[in-house]
C-alpha cells in the first residue's frame, strides 16, 4: 500500500490510531501523459505530459513544457467544466442497481476524452487493472469513493508497511511455507487439509478447528472450499506485476525535482487506440521507480525485483455474490440461483478480505470484514466509531 485517503479509510485511520501507529500528510503531483505512436519512434524517453495535477491542489503545478500557453488554458478550463460536472453527478445522481461504471458514465454524458486520459487512469492507479476491467465495475464503487475522498488529504505511514505488519502480527502464532488444499464442515466442527513444505520433503495434515477464517482471495475460496466454488469462480481476478527499478525511461522529460511541499511524482501513462491501459510510475524518495501494471520495456540490468499478486476486480455479478453472502445489499429472494444461499459464518467459516464488502477492493474492506467477524465473535472492537 503506497498511500490512503482520507474520508474513505476512516476505520483504518481509527485502527492505526488505536494501535499507535503514525502516519503523515503525503501529497502528490499526477503527471498525465500518453504512448507515443509508432510512427514516431520508441527511443529517448516518452513524451513530456499533456497535464500535471497536484492533489488537493496543494502547490500550482507547472505546465508541461511542450505546450503552449493557450492550448494549456483550453485544457484548463475544458478540466474545469468536465470534473465539475462529474462531481455533480457522484454527489446528486445516484448509480442504479447494477449500473456499470461505464453505463453510468454514458447515462450522466460524461465527456468522453476526460474518461479515457483523466478519469480512468487516476482510478486505475487505485485499483491497478486496465480500463476495459475498470469500466465493468459497479459505478457506485467509483461514486462512493470520489465522494468520500473529495478534498481530502492522503496519508502513508511514517514507519512503512513492515512496521505495520510486525505491529499487527505481534503475539500471533503463525506457520509458513504451508498450503491449504481443502476446507469442509465437520460435524465437530470444522476440518482442513493442509500440505507443509514442498516436493519430497513435503508434508499432508489433517486438523480440526472450531472456527475458520479464511483471508484469501475468492479464486483460492474457490478451489479450498466446495460450497462456494461454482460462486466464487464467477469473481474476477487478474494478476498483477509490480516492479521496482531505476530505469528512467518510463518517466517524461520533465525534470521530477520541479515539485515543491515533499511531494512524490507519480507518472501515469497511457495507451492510445481502440483499448486502453494505464501503467503507473511512483517516484520513489530514494530515488527507485515502482512501476505497477507494465507495458513499457525496462532495462533488465536497472530492475531492482518484481512481485506479482493477485487483484480482485469488480462487476455487477460479482457485486450481488458478495453482497448476497455478507449481506450487504438489499434482501435477496431466496429462490434466486444466481447468487450463492451459504452466508458468512456458516459452517463456522467466515471470509475476510478486501473485497469481501459492498465496495472498493480496497484495505478498507479488510478492516471492515474483520471487524465483522470480530462482531459476530462476540469480540469487542476498541476503534469502532459510534
Amino acid at each position: 500500500m503506497r498511500a490512503f485517503a482520507g474520508g474513505y479509510y476512516t476505520n483504518l485511520k481509527a485502527l492505526y490510531d488505536y494501535l499507535g501507529v503514525k502516519y503523515r500528510s503525503q501529497p502528490f503531483l499526477f503527471e498525465f501523459a500518453k504512448s507515443r505512436p509508432e510512427s514516431e519512434g520508441c527511443n529517448g524517453p516518452r513524451d513530456a505530459p499533456y497535464f500535471v495535477h497536484a492533489s488537493n491542489l496543494h502547490q500550482l503545478a507547472a505546465r508541461p513544457s511542450a505546450i503552449n500557453i493557450i492550448p494549456y488554458l483550453v485544457e484548463c478550463m475544458y478540466l474545469i467544466a468536465s470534473y465539475t460536472w462529474f462531481i455533480i453527478c457522484c454527489s446528486f445522481i445516484a448509480p442504479a442497481q447494477g449500473e456499470t461504471l461505464q453505463q453510468y458514465l454514458e447515462r450522466t454524458w460524461i465527456p468522453r476524452r476526460f474518461v479515457t486520459y483523466y478519469l480512468l487512469p487516476l482510478v486505475s492507479g487505485v485499483t491497478t487493472c486496465p480500463h476495459s476491467a475498470l469500466l465493468a465495475f459497479p459505478a457506485s464503487d467509483i461514486t462512493e469513493y470520489k465522494r468520500r475522498t473529495h478534498g481530502a488529504p492522503h496519508y502513508t505511514v511514517s514507519e512503512g508497511v513492515r512496521g505495520v505488519q510486525q505491529r499487527l502480527i505481534e503475539g500471533v502464532q503463525f506457520e509458513l511455507n504451508t498450503t491449504v488444499t481443502t476446507v469442509e464442515p465437520f460435524e465437530k466442527g470444522v476440518r482442513i487439509s493442509w500440505t507443509r513444505g514442498s516436493g519430497s520433503e513435503a508434508e499432508t495434515r489433517v486438523d480440526y478447528f472450531d472456527r475458520v477464517i479464511l483471508a484469501v482471495a475468492p479464486d483460492v475460496v474457490g478451489r479450498i472450499f466446495e460450497p462456494l466454488r461454482h460462486y466464487m469462480h464467477r469473481i474476477p481476478t487478474a494478476v498483477v506485476e509490480s516492479i521496482v527499478h531505476t530505469d528512467e525511461r518510463v518517466l517524461a522529460a520533465t525534470d521530477p525535482k520541479t515539485t515543491e511541499h515533499s511531494a512524490q511524482l507519480i507518472h501515469l501513462h497511457t495507451t492510445t487506440g481502440d483499448t486502453h491501459t494505464t501503467e503507473s510510475h511512483h517516484v520513489q524518495p530514494c530515488g527507485a521507480i515502482v512501476t505497477t501494471c507494465p507495458f513499457s520495456p525496462l532495462e533488465p540490468a536497472l530492475v531492482v525485483q518484481s512481485a506479482r499478486f493477485t487483484r480482485v476486480l469488480r462487476s455487477s455479478e460479482s457485486q450481488r455474490i458478495v453482497n448476497a453472502i455478507f449481506g450487504d445489499g438489499p434482501a435477496l429472494c431466496a429462490d434466486d440461483k444466481s447468487v450463492p444461499l451459504w452466508r458468512n459464518g456458516d459452517d463456522n467459516i467466515w471470509l475476510v478480505g478486501g473485497w469481501c464488502w459492498d465496495g472498493m477492493v480496497l484495505l478498507e474492506g479488510c478492516v471492515v470484514s474483520a471487524m465483522r467477524v470480530a462482531g459476530d465473535f462476540g469480540v469487542e472492537v476498541p476503534w469502532r466509531h459510534q
